[in-house]
């Protein structure tokens, strides 16, 4: 039996990072994977969805590009040449991972981990069709998969997930969107671009749920605005095939044909493997870990979904990372003095049109927590690098609360709010105040202004707010 010093099951960006840190560190280690390394973010998720983010962007500024004075007269949009490129842009980018494993000669075991024990003082790692290895270290990295509704199950057909639906090589005439998260929203905003009739149906009263009330309320007015048919407050009871169209029977007594349905309600974490391993602690059906990562049994870890933490592909990075860290420090007798992680003041971010970028807490929240707080606001349409792009929706809104009026929250929705929403995570993680943060230049001109303004208006002194 292969013995390695490290196991890592699963090889998403949470597994295949924390691998090449520990080689960085000079530990061996190996990674159990049976598809490509990259996991459902490189290649089912956050990077094939952003190449088709990007090739519908780019088609709504041509369409926008008369207003510019540019005489384009570009009107035929080739879906098949967008999904190849997608496709190209995760070749490329796993192709670049596998590289680097090649290069650092760290070992990949293509084949499904079925068992984990414990035999010895050492974990034993049953493979489907290969021969068991063992670990004196293991990081379970399994991710998490899609869930389903009661009576109606994904085929990948007629009725996606989010994989199948990005394995669409042409666009449906119609397509109703069942959950109105993170996941439905940015496919809703992606294919209504694309000139879809495209139907967002949410049970909950609004559009993503977990972001700052005003934010998800202004999201959902742009959605309506640019053709979704957003319906809150209505569930699906069931679909059924009727010829070539699949009818969604509505709570509200209401039925909708469409061509294909998309189910994003969520993912549930995905551990089957180690089921048989009783001595592991669970909560709401995802493995319960401390500061380092750690389960309740020793020299066992956990990262990413399967933790049911911040179900984010830089979250799962960076308990990765903490995880092969607390390995080095337990191989060499050294204190772990990293400050735990703070999975609220992580940032997430919505790739929607117009974006969303959001870090800390949300203003109901920090109301909650510290009582009184102050708002800082400011819109795009008086920043003047908004105006001249042509984008101007959205607003930055910032959050401070306590004695020292510390910055506890940033909510970003209008243009490149994902590459903004930066400097808010800096700011709130390092528990800079609002004073302190008014210290700073921000460059002209930038959309950054916006954010130096929103911190301005903390104290009634944004010079542009109207």
């Amino acid at each position: 039996m292969k013995h390695y010093q490290t196991l890592i099951i699963g090889g998403g960006p949470g597994g295949y990072e924390a691998a090449i840190r520990l080689n960085q560190y000079g530990l061996e280690c190996a990674v159990i994977e049976q598809e490509r390394i990259g996991g459902i973010c490189l290649n089912l998720g956050c990077i094939p969805t952003k190449a088709l983010v990007r090739s519908s962007e780019l088609w709504h500024d041509i369409s926008q590009a008369p207003s510019f004075g540019l005489d384009a007269r570009l009107d035929i949009l080739d879906y098949q040449k967008v999904f190849s490129r997608k496709n190209e842009v995760v070749e490329k980018l796993v192709s670049g991972v596998e590289f680097l494993f090649n290069k650092r000669k760290i070992p990949v075991l293509k084949a499904r981990a079925v068992t984990l024990e414990q035999q010895k003082g050492r974990f034993v790692v049953s493979l489907e069709n290969a021969e068991p290895v063992s670990g004196e270290y293991v990081i379970i990295a399994t991710g998490s998969v899609p869930k389903e509704l009661p009576g109606i199950k994904i085929d990948e057909q007629d009725i996606l997930s989010s994989t199948g639906i990005l394995k669409l090589d042409r666009l449906p005439s119609s397509l109703a969107v069942v959950g109105g998260g993170v996941v439905g929203c940015e496919f809703a905003s992606i294919f209504a671009s694309f000139g879809v009739e495209v139907h967002l149906i949410e049970f909950l009263p609004g559009l993503v749920s977990t972001e700052d009330e005003e934010v998800a309320k202004r999201l959902q007015m742009f959605l309506k605005k640019s053709g979704i048919r957003v319906r809150t407050g209505t569930g699906v009871n069931g679909v059924s095939k009727d010829g070539e169209n699949l009818v969604l029977k509505l709570t509200d007594g209401t039925e909708m044909a469409v061509e294909k349905v998309l189910l994003s309600v969520g993912r549930i974490p995905a551990f089957s493997l180690i089921c048989s391993f009783d001595l592991i602690k669970t909560a709401s059906g995802a493995l319960e870990i401390n500061q380092y990562m750690l389960t309740n049994v020793p020299n066992l870890y956990a990262i990413g979904d399967v933790t049911g933490r911040l179900q984010l592909a830089h979250t799962a990075s960076q308990q990765g990372l903490r995880a092969a860290e607390h390995i080095r420090c337990q191989v060499k007798s050294e204190p772990f003095v990293r400050k735990p992680l703070i999975y609220e003041n992580i940032p997430r971010c919505i790739f929607t049109d117009p974006e969303v970028g959001s870090c800390g807490l949300s203003e109901q929240q920090a109301s909650e927590q510290y009582g009184a707080v102050k708002i800082g606001k400011f819109p795009f349409t008086a920043n003047g690098k908004a105006l001249a792009g042509g984008n101007v929706n959205g607003f930055v809104k910032v959050i401070a609360a306590g004695k020292e009026l510390n910055l506890v929250g940033m909510h970003i929705i209008g243009p490149n709010a994902a590459e903004l929403i930066a400097q808010g995570s800096i700011l709130i993680n390092l528990k800079v105040s609002a004073q302190a943060a008014n210290e700073v230049v921000f460059a002209h001109p930038t959309l950054s202004e916006a954010i130096m303004e929103a911190l301005e208006d903390l104290h009634g002194l944004s010079i542009h707010k109207m």
